[in-house]
């Protein structure tokens, strides 16, 4: 009885270390993990296209470690736009720098060519990480 009761609470044991050492061996991954590669990503998109657009349907396809600290992943996802080239074009006229606005907007329908309120494009792209002291940091490739 006493022996039955000390092997159950040895397997108990055993369980929790292997749990811990599963845990501890997940946090010292050698890549980013998915959550962290979307919230990277989607946090530099909106920084370029400010309310532009959204992002939408974010995978992560593949990845790959081409060399200690760097990783690279293949990701996929879509950008909805919120206006149209033409409807940004006509607020033009109510910015403070006309000229410095029409310069963006120029440089927005070279970037995307004409697109409409509400378009869905899908993008796909390959994104580097490397691993600093502070944790994997996006590379700003663009």
């Amino acid at each position: 009885m006493i022996y039955d009761a000390l092997n159950a609470r040895i397997i108990k044991m055993k369980r929790l270390l292997f749990g811990i050492f599963i845990m501890l061996l997940a946090a010292c991954a050698n890549r980013p993990g998915d959550a962290e590669i979307q919230r990277q990503v989607t946090e530099r998109l909106l920084g370029e296209g400010g309310s532009l657009y959204v992002v939408e349907n974010f995978i992560k396809i593949n990845g790959f470690d081409p060399g200690q600290n760097v990783y690279v992943a293949e990701v996929e996802y879509d950008l909805v736009f919120q206006k149209s080239l033409a409807d940004l074009a006509l607020n033009l006229r109510d910015s403070k720098d006309p000229l410095l606005a029409g310069l963006d907007l120029v440089a927005l329908g070279i970037k995307y060519g004409q697109f409409q309120a509400g378009e869905r494009r899908h993008r796909a792209e390959k994104v580097t990480f490397h691993k600093t002291e502070q944790g994997w940091l996006l590379q700003n490739e663009r």
